[in-house]
């Protein structure tokens, strides 16, 4: 007897470890630079990088605008390396748009600006 074997399945049950792995080095990363150069330098501890769901999620648009939250969704992925098409496909927005508010990022202070709590955190 053969068992089918159900691809999307398979696939969504490989993405979901991803994202658990990612998010396990990320903490861990997190909490070993902030023993290193103290609370007050590096990343802010607690503040995770969005996941592909996380980054699809509604209530990042209202119609083809990016909400305060899509904004510091994108502004996570960007932290995190992103460049503009992985950001731009993950948010549903143009590319130029992407690249348009990785200019606004910068000028934020880049991986130094202040970032906004999410629902995501800690």
């Amino acid at each position: 007897m053969t068992t089918a074997f159900n691809v999307s399945d398979a696939v969504a049950a490989l993405e979901s470890q991803r994202t658990d792995l990612i998010d396990y080095i990320n903490r861990t990363t997190d909490a070993l630079i902030g023993k290193i150069v103290g609370a007050d330098a590096g990343p802010v501890i607690g503040v995770r990088i969005p996941t592909l769901e996380q980054a699809r999620d509604a209530r990042n648009k209202e119609g083809a605008n990016l909400t305060a939250r899509g904004t510091e969704i994108l502004y996570r992925l960007f932290d995190d390396g992103a460049g503009y098409n992985r950001a731009s496909k993950a948010l549903g927005i143009t590319q130029t748009a992407a690249r348009n508010r990785k200019g606004l990022w910068e000028k934020q202070g880049g991986l130094n600006r202040k970032r906004e709590r999410l629902d995501i955190d800690d």
